[in-house]
């Protein structure tokens, strides 16, 4: 696989470039939803996007419990009237919302720790270097296989 943006051959694809570092996107990677949708195939861009919307998410449920919540006892103090049983388990789900969301933001910051290490991983592997040129001074005899063959060669078979 070639690199787009630099132009390196020889390289994997769903890896990052050995010379400029760009991530290489394979084949199979284009179908994926980020892809197809957003246009985001760069993990890199892949986990800042779903850290940002983890953390959005989380900030706005927390929110709006603490709003509900609030307008609820409100009421529930001007008027006397009881909060109903249902914002009880509205109570519980916009919790658990938010408690999952800030889990997810965590282990998406570990990831991409990880992410980021293993892209300087790749860039200091250098590429392979060829093979040397041939050394013509100091050439090594033929092998004894070599050597049998042509003899056997200059036999003559009935």
């Amino acid at each position: 696989m070639f690199c787009p943006k630099c132009g390196k051959g020889e390289q994997a694809p769903d890896s990052y470039c050995r010379s400029c570092g760009d991530f290489l996107v394979g084949a199979a990677a284009s179908t994926s939803l980020m892809t197809r949708i957003l246009g985001i195939s760069n993990p890199d861009k892949q986990v800042k996007f779903t850290l940002t919307i983890d953390l959005v998410t989380a900030i706005v449920s927390g929110l709006l419990l603490f709003f509900v919540m609030g307008y609820f006892d409100g009421a529930s103090r001007r008027t006397g009237a009881p909060t109903p049983p249902i914002m009880y388990l509205v109570y519980i789900f916009l919790g658990f919302v938010s408690i999952w969301q800030l889990l997810s933001f965590t282990v998406g910051t570990a990831y991409r720790k990880k992410l980021t290490a293993a892209k300087k991983t790749a860039l200091s592997h250098e590429a392979p270097a060829s093979l040397p040129s041939a050394d013509v001074v100091n050439v090594v005899a033929n092998s004894v296989t070599e050597q049998t063959t042509r003899n056997l060669d200059k036999v003559h078979r009935p």
